[in-house]
């Protein structure tokens, strides 16, 4: 199960949708949880205004904490490149949701100051990105990909221990 979720293509394509996208979504997480990036109009800054900002539009609170933590962490995982299915699926979930939020206030940015809120055009990019990462991994340069590699050399090298020991101390794993 792990492996299938480990497994990525070793195309550096990937490479920069998810470190591109993690750099996207860094911002907000860390905006909700230690109030940095704060600006007019980007939300609340900290834990404790962004869970007022959240619960204010009836989500439950438990919810409001999932939204904080999936983005701090997510956006982290993703640019390691760290359980980057996992990340991209539950930051796809999140942005679902600001997506639906933001769906009456129609499809373009408020490029002139006139609507309410933002539309969703900025949301369904950010998914198509999440949507690449969830179905290819990864990519190169990523913690997956280093530890399927190392997963399929201690597989191969099991018969021989002495020749694992070997081998992973050139990687200063041991």
């Amino acid at each position: 199960m792990i492996k299938t979720l480990l497994q990525t293509d070793p195309d550096y394509v990937y490479t920069f949708l998810r470190i591109i996208t993690g750099i996207i979504v860094f911002p907000y997480g860390m905006q909700k949880l230690f109030g940095w990036f704060s600006a007019p109009g980007f939300g609340a800054p900290g834990i404790k205004a962004s869970l007022e900002q959240i619960t204010a539009r009836n989500i439950p609170k438990f919810i409001a904490w999932l939204i904080i933590i999936g983005q701090s962490f997510g956006s982290i995982a993703l640019m390691s490149g760290f359980l980057g299915r996992i990340a991209a699926g539950g930051l796809s979930i999140i942005f679902t949701g600001t997506l639906i939020v933001h769906l009456p206030d129609g499809w373009t940015l408020n490029w002139v100051g006139t609507k309410k809120e933002e539309g969703i055009e900025y949301f369904v990019l950010l998914l198509a990105l999440l949507l690449v990462i969830v179905i290819k991994g990864s990519g190169a340069l990523s913690m997956d990909l280093w530890l399927i590699k190392m997963t399929c050399l201690r597989a191969n090298h099991i018969r021989n221990p002495q020749r694992l020991t070997n081998l992973l101390s050139r990687f200063a794993v041991l």
